[in-house]
């Protein structure tokens, strides 16, 4: 029985370890599925003092927009984002990435993001 016991764990050991290994790695990301409501924006960031970069992966059925506001307070477009689109974006110190949500349903992102994760959060309305 002893043997029998120590051979499972045998087995087990590596799938633990590399749960243990995926665990550690993805403590470099912040992970989010982000819902953005009709007629609004969410910003992410901002006076922050490192780059960080957003992997936006568009999970919903509503294209959103993805803008970057700069430090110096101006903006750029960075792209549409349909559903299904996946793109990564990389977003200077001090700025803040802006998903603008235009359609009359909610709009569903999954996030990961990495760099400066000392990141604000929230959801503001459209300009």
């Amino acid at each position: 029985m002893a043997s029998l016991y120590n051979r499972k764990q045998s087995i087990a050991l590596p799938f633990i370890l590399m749960g243990l290994l995926l665990g550690i790695a993805s403590c470099n990301a912040l992970k989010s599925a982000l819902t953005v409501q009709p007629g609004k924006q969410f910003e992410l960031g901002g006076n922050q003092n490192g780059a960080f970069t957003v992997q936006v992966n568009n999970v919903g059925n509503v294209p959103v927009t993805i803008s970057e506001r700069k430090a110096n307070g101006q903006s750029e477009v960075l792209g549409t984002f349909r559903p299904g689109d996946r793109q990564t974006v990389r977003f200077e110190s001090g700025s803040a990435a802006l998903v603008d949500n235009a359609s009359s349903r909610p709009a569903r992102l999954d996030l990961v993001v990495t760099g400066d994760k000392d990141l604000s959060m929230k959801e503001i309305p459209r300009k």
